[in-house]
Order: structure tokens, then C-alpha cells, then sequence
């Protein structure tokens, strides 16, 4: 079988074994079966106990693999390390193609009694020839098919975090830790109900399948547009690069990589964890910049940039092409400041406006009060003569908007928006989402005001793919984050 062959396999397989399952409902053998039968796994489910007899969610609990009168696709390992080398002989014997050992306790352990598990799974499988692993030392593959509003949900779940709440996406992740297809992934799908996800992919101690496999995959996935990577170290740093650069020529494809292992104690926690050994940090940042990927410094910026791209990608945005200019829509002279000084460190600048801009802003602004000439705008003086004019808040913004984003110099925007109920009315979101949605280049909004207030107009732009932010430098960095890609897809 081809890579790509083998990976839809561990995506898509059609029936699945889980060795180590349990009735018990506080052990992971019990959550795996649990979270597969929940969210209606359209394959053929066998759990597999040795030790325990009866049915638990309707299905009839197996002593072994070889006991399945039928074909099996994939094997989840949860169980104890010792019995895995034993249990892969007979998947290998029951003709079983995959194996997904979420079981530690192997070379990342650093003891002999580790290290000798690993050498005997790689002598059992003949080096990976005779069965195809994820793992040892993962949290299992996540495959997202449909959003949990609808009547049917669906998908494939190895991992034994149960996912309730989940939306569909155009994000990718490929982790070498299983918190990302565990406790931190139900918290970014909590907090960031918007975001969609197609695939959640942890690959533990890696002796087998890579990133290098499931990145290949993503790359030709037409659903996939955003691949968020977290990695202690490269299985294969020139092919890594080589396939970071291929990703440049394909259209609506974007990668992020966290890299950990950084420090000598981070070098530390990386063996400890993966049983890796993390390149030096002058290797580390000269794969980086050769493979021209985006690079995150948490999870949290990690999440954040996937999230933004993935909205571009799901608007059709323009993104920026020409250097970074933008223009500003602030109600305060102060955040008009900061956000200046925070554009300049960042290599962005607000242009001049042209005559034809101008002439249109100064006669939306009082006498008293010009606009400037260059893109930072202080809404507040021409909000008062709208308001005295009878005219819409909303019917403003759009003349605003309508002049400045006509300018060639500007490519993108960011709008600052006071959020209060009692002025639900004369923001008007609707008119507001339907005006940016019109636009094809990027706008960005920084909300303050009430806090329930805040918390609902981000619901409803992000509902609309519509970025916005509490913190004025992440929204700038996310802007720059933009910027950037546009350079590297334009070297390649």
C-alpha cells in the first residue's frame, strides 16, 4: 500500500478492534468504545477483552482478534505495554493492515524493559513491513464528518476523549502530543465554538507513521485548507521541508508548526515524553526558515492563526499581497495610537489616502473635525454628525468602508467596536456582518465594552467567519501572521 493509502486507512477504516476494552466507565478501554458508538462510527466496532465476558453498548466483547469472524481494518491498542508485542502478532496473524497503540511506556520511558518493547515490535513486524503503526505513546485519530447540530454525527474517534460538541472544518492537526486530541482540543472547541475541525492526528514516538505521512496526506485532502503541527522533533527534516514548500504552490493550503524541545530542560521533557531527541535550536530554526512554514510560540497562538486562516479560507478573503497596509476605524484617539506603534513593529503601515477617498471621508466628517490624511480614522466626530443627520450607524460604516478599502494601498482593515446592549441598535450586527461580508479583503475587529456584550457580537461575526479580538496585539500579529504567508507563497 501506498502512504497515502495507509493513512486514509487510519482515517477512514471500516472496521476497528479495540484491544483493552473495558466495562468499567473510568478506564480509556471503555471511553474509545464509548466515544465511537456516541458519535456514530459507520464501521464495524469489536471490543476485545481477554478477561471480561457479556456486551457493553450493544456490543458483543471478543478474548481476541482472532476470534472475529470478519475482515478488521485497525487495531486501537489501549492496554498494558507488556501484552502489546503478543497481541500484534495475532493482528498481524488476523490479517489486520494498522495499529494504533495508544499503550506508553516504551523507549520514551528510557528504561531496558522499554527499550526492549520497542526492539520487539519492530522484529514482529519485520520493521513495519507486515502491520503499519500510530504510536506507541499517542492519544489516538480524531475524523470529524458533521457538525453536532445535525441529526446524524459522524466520524471516526480512537482517541478516549468523548466529543460531544464538534463542528466540521477545514483545520488539520498533527501532534506529537495526545493533548491535542484530548483535554486541550475539547477546551479550544469550548471557547472557540466556531472552529471547525476535519482531522485530529497524534503520532506519539513516531518509530513508524510521522508527520511526514499525515502531512503528505493533507496536502492532496481537498477538505483540508489548514494544517496546525506540534512537534519535539523531525522524523525526516529534508522531506519535512520539501513538503512545507509543495504546500506553497497549493492553493489554499496553509501550515503552522509549534516546535517543542527548544531549552536544554524543554530537550529534557521531550525524551522524557516521545522518547525523541530534540535538534539543537540553530538545526531547529534553519529547518524552519527553510521550509517557509508559519510559526506559533504556544498553543494558544497556534489555535489562534489556524483560526484566522481557516476563516479566510472559508470567506474567500483576499490576503494581503502588497507589503501590509491598512487602515484603522477607532473611537479613541489613544487605541488609534497604540494601535499605530503596534502596526510599525510589525512591519505594517497605514497609506495615504487619495483625493477621491479623501474628498468622500471629509464630507462624512464635520468641519471641526477632518479626517486624516493617512488611514487612521476617528469615527467619533463623524458619528455625531450622522447622529444629528439621522443617519444609520451602519449606513456610515459602509460609506467608510466603501471609501478607504477602494484604496489599491489598503488591504485590509481593522474596525474598533464599543459593544453595549443598550446600543444594540445603532451598531446593527446584521447590517454590519452583511457590509464586511461584501468586502474581499480581510477585517478584523477589537471588541470592548460589556462583557456579555463582547462575548455575543463575537459569536455572531464568528458564526459569519468574521475574525475578532479582545486584544489589540493579537489582532495585529494574526494581521501580520496574513502578511507573512502572502511573502512565502509568493517566493515559492
Amino acid at each position: 500500500m501506498s502512504n497515502n493509502d495507509i493513512i486514509n486507512l487510519f482515517l477512514n477504516p471500516k472496521s476497528v478492534a479495540v484491544i483493552g476494552a473495558s466495562k468499567n466507565p473510568l478506564k480509556g478501554g471503555n471511553w474509545i468504545v464509548n466515544n465511537l458508538t456516541l458519535n456514530n462510527f459507520k464501521g464495524e466496532i469489536y471490543p476485545i477483552n481477554p478477561n471480561t465476558e457479556g456486551k457493553m453498548y450493544g456490543l458483543e466483547i471478543k478474548k481476541s482478534v482472532l476470534d472475529i469472524e470478519n475482515e478488521v481494518d485497525l487495531a486501537i491498542f489501549y492496554s498494558p505495554n507488556k501484552v502489546v508485542p503478543e497481541i500484534l502478532k495475532e493482528c498481524i496473524q488476523k490479517g489486520i493492515k494498522g495499529a494504533i497503540i495508544q499503550t506508553a511506556g516504551f523507549q520514551e520511558v528510557g528504561t531496558d524493559k522499554g527499550l526492549e518493547l520497542r526492539d520487539q515490535i519492530l522484529k514482529i513486524t519485520d520493521n513495519f513491513k507486515k502491520i503499519r503503526i500510530v504510536g506507541p505513546n499517542c492519544m489516538g485519530i480524531t475524523r470529524f464528518d458533521n457538525d453536532s447540530t445535525s441529526e446524524e454525527k459522524g466520524g471516526f474517534f480512537s482517541g478516549f476523549g468523548v466529543f460531544n460538541n464538534y463542528k466540521r472544518g477545514n483545520i488539520a492537526i498533527i501532534s506529537q502530543s495526545g493533548m491535542l486530541n484530548g483535554g486541550y482540543l475539547m477546551y479550544i472547541m469550548e471557547k472557540y465554538p466556531d472552529i471547525g475541525f476535519r482531522y485530529s492526528c497524534t503520532i506519539g514516538n513516531k518509530p513508524d507513521l510521522s508527520e511526514i505521512e499525515f502531512l503528505e496526506y493533507f496536502l492532496e485532502d481537498s477538505t483540508v485548507n489548514v494544517i496546525a503541527i506540534y512537534l519535539e522533533s523531525f522524523k525526516d527534516p529534508r522531506k519535512f521541508i520539501e513538503l512545507c514548500r509543495k504546500a506553497k504552490t497549493i492553493p489554499k493550503k496553509t501550515l503552522i508548526l509549534v516546535k517543542g524541545g527548544l531549552t536544554s530542560q524543554g530537550k529534557k521533557a521531550t525524551l522524557s515524553h516521545t522518547g525523541s531527541l530534540a535538534e539543537n535550536s540553530q538545526l531547529t530554526e534553519a529547518i524552519i526558515k527553510q521550509s517557509g512554514v508559519i510559526r506559533a510560540h504556544s498553543f494558544h497562538e497556534l489555535f489562534q492563526f489556524a483560526r484566522t486562516f481557516s476563516m479566510m479560507y472559508n470567506t474567500g478573503k483576499q490576503l494581503p499581497q502588497k507589503g501590509g497596509g491598512v487602515a484603522i476605524i477607532v473611537g479613541s484617539g489613544g487605541a488609534g495610537t497604540i494601535l499605530a506603534d503596534l502596526l510599525m513593529q510589525h512591519g505594517l503601515n497605514l497609506p495615504l489616502f487619495r483625493d477621491k477617498a479623501y474628498k468622500t471621508l471629509e464630507e462624512i466628517f464635520p468641519s471641526w473635525m477632518p479626517p486624516n490624511r493617512f488611514s487612521l480614522i476617528d469615527i467619533w466626530p463623524a458619528m455625531e454628525k450622522a447622529q444629528k443627520n439621522n443617519i444609520n450607524r451602519s449606513v456610515l460604516l459602509k460609506l467608510v468602508y466603501d471609501a478607504i478599502l477602494g484604496e489599491p494601498e489598503i488591504e485590509g482593515l481593522f474596525n474598533m467596536l464599543f459593544c453595549s446592549k443598550r446600543f444594540r441598535q445603532q451598531y446593527n450586527v446584521d447590517e454590519m456582518i452583511k457590509n464586511t461580508n461584501q468586502i474581499s479583503k480581510p477585517i478584523f475587529f477589537w471588541l470592548i465594552g460589556e462583557a456579555k456584550e463582547v462575548a455575543y457580537i463575537s459569536q455572531l461575526l464568528a458564526n459569519n467567519n468574521i475574525p475578532s479580538f479582545t486584544n489589540l496585539e493579537e489582532m495585529v500579529k494574526n494581521y501580520w501572521i496574513l502578511v507573512q504567508e502572502s511573502k512565502n507563497q509568493n517566493q515559492n
